[in-house]
Parts: C-alpha cells; sequence; structure tokens
C-alpha cells in the first residue's frame, strides 16, 4: 500500500469539514413566522357582526388574543367565508362553532 501524502491527508480533511458545514446549514433553518391570510367575519360574544378583517390585524386592533389561559373572557369570533352566508349583515352557518376565537384577560 502506497504511503499517504500529508496533502492528500490535508484535502481529505477539508472535504469532510465543507460537507458537515454545508449540512448544517441546509438543516438548521431559521424559524419562520406563519401568516394567516384568510379573510375572517368578525362577531362579538352576542353574535352580532363588527366587520371582516385578517386575525393578525384583529388582534392588533383589538388587544385581544387566541390563547386561552385563564381568567378568560371571549370577546369575538371570527369564521371563515365559507361557514358565512349571507352579505348584509352576514350570518354563520354554525354559530357556536367558530374557526377562530379572540380573547380578553381581566
Amino acid at each position: 500500500m502506497k504511503k499517504f501524502k500529508t496533502t492528500h491527508a490535508l484535502l481529505s480533511l477539508i472535504a469532510i469539514v465543507l460537507i458537515g458545514l454545508s449540512a448544517f446549514s441546509f438543516n438548521h433553518s431559521k424559524k419562520k413566522i406563519r401568516t394567516d391570510w384568510t379573510y375572517y367575519y368578525w362577531f362579538d360574544s352576542y353574535g352580532t357582526y363588527l366587520h371582516q378583517n385578517f386575525i393578525d390585524n384583529e388582534i392588533y386592533e383589538t388587544g385581544y388574543d387566541e390563547f386561552a389561559y385563564a381568567p378568560y373572557t371571549i370577546q369575538e369570533r371570527g369564521y371563515t367565508p365559507a361557514t358565512v352566508s349571507g352579505t348584509n349583515p352576514p350570518v354563520p352557518n354554525q354559530p357556536y362553532n367558530p374557526a377562530k376565537r379572540l380573547y380578553s384577560h381581566p
């Protein structure tokens, strides 16, 4: 068996390091922010139609959130366009089954 030269050893080491770094960089992705682009119909807790808005904008405008940690009070219900019928004012088909709920925490 021929002797392994130091240049070959150095090149092999560099190749192994480059392969390892490239695999790490492709697998180590940043956490992406998920955005819900559904345009929900928003109703208050009594069932009165409020307006149509994205969930992120509704959270920003009202200060309510989606997290049901105690104590909480349901403030708004959001329905997708497919689950609402009528136009002025729209009416949810299943009023007790909203797609999104926003809560306040007193």
